[in-house]
């Protein structure tokens, strides 16, 4: 592929952005919550960071550089006491390429039901539940590319939506500058069945994003772009932005950081939510076993926590 056409798709997002035009508000929102500790605690600005299962949610082309068979675990301390949760496993098959499932949830916790005039009916929980399969492959040595398809199932008391999603990613490094160049398309496709009449419209969005270890520091630093399909940002085109870095303090210990425009948004002119959009994290590595930690600030809503734990098979 030349580098004329990778330069091309790098800068491809503010066209993408104008083809999006529609801010209809869409459904399914939790497909957008973000999940892997190591990920979010460099504020989800990870479309171009290769061999991370957690990856997959940012950009399918990810799985293509993950190794052998792993596994990944996550569980996240959500706002208001929601909990959510990810399980994560891909085998490479030779010839082939990796293959990846995973399954992701949200519950919301138990609600109480009421009638027109308030009297109490008992109670209900909320959640959602995400099936994806996912195929990654390297061309050469250089291009990665990915596909993932999701099912979609969420429940409101006896009501019931479904949906079914496709993501598409390209990592292209390039050696010599130590640089990684991402692109992904997310949550493209329609439900199948809605809650009641209306059928809900998927959150799709658009990535594009650059990495870069430097040569003189032990850091990582990720910056992404993000194109929202139904919401625009106050940022030029509607377009919001992440940046992250990881700092290799020691082959086993990892220190990240990142901070996401979304903060800006979220801030409500109070010292308490100075720190909105912010995000920290550490890595520990012990042999095979990975374990990471993230926390990040949504202002005065408050904030999640996200544990992970990773291993090679």
């Amino acid at each position: 592929m030349k580098m004329s056409k990778l330069i091309l798709l790098f800068f491809l997002l503010p066209v993408l952005s104008l083809l999006a035009g529609s801010t209809q508000n869409a459904g399914f929102e939790f497909l957008r919550s973000e999940i892997g500790a190591r990920p979010v605690a460099m504020a989800g600005a990870f479309v171009s960071v290769p061999g991370d299962l957690h990856g997959i949610a940012y950009n399918p082309a990810s799985l293509a550089g993950v190794q052998d068979q792993s596994i990944a675990i996550t569980y996240v301390d959500h706002l208001a006491d929601f909990k959510a949760g990810y399980v994560g496993f891909g085998k490479s098959i030779p010839d082939i390429g990796m293959i990846g499932i995973s399954i992701s949830y949200m519950n919301y916790g138990s609600m109480q039901r009421t009638d027109i005039l308030g009297n109490d009916l008992g109670s209900f929980t909320p959640g959602d539940i995400l099936f994806s399969g996912t195929y990654g492959r390297r061309f050469g040595e250089n291009l990665h590319c990915g596909a993932s398809l999701k099912f979609i199932h969420s429940k409101i008391d006896q009501y019931v939506a479904t949906a079914l999603a496709g993501d598409l990613g390209v990592i292209y490094r390039i050696p010599e500058k130590d640089v990684d160049l991402g692109f992904s398309v997310l949550n493209l496709g329609s439900s199948l069945n809605a809650f009641i009449d209306e059928h809900e419209k998927l959150p799709a969005e658009y990535r594009v994003g650059v990495s870069n270890r430097l040569a003189h520091l032990p850091l990582l630093i990720n910056l992404n772009l993000i194109k929202y399909q139904d919401q625009d940002s106050n940022f030029l085109g509607g377009i919001y932005w992440a940046l992250g870095g990881e700092f290799t303090l020691s082959e086993n210990l990892f220190l990240r950081w990142g901070y996401n425009s979304r903060g800006i948004e979220e801030k409500v002119n109070s010292n308490r939510d100075r720190f909105a959009g912010v995000s920290l994290g550490l890595g520990i590595h012990y042999q095979k076993y990975r374990f990471n930690y993230s926390f990040s600030s949504y202002g005065l809503v408050g904030t999640i926590n996200q544990l992970t734990f990773e291993t090679n098979l």
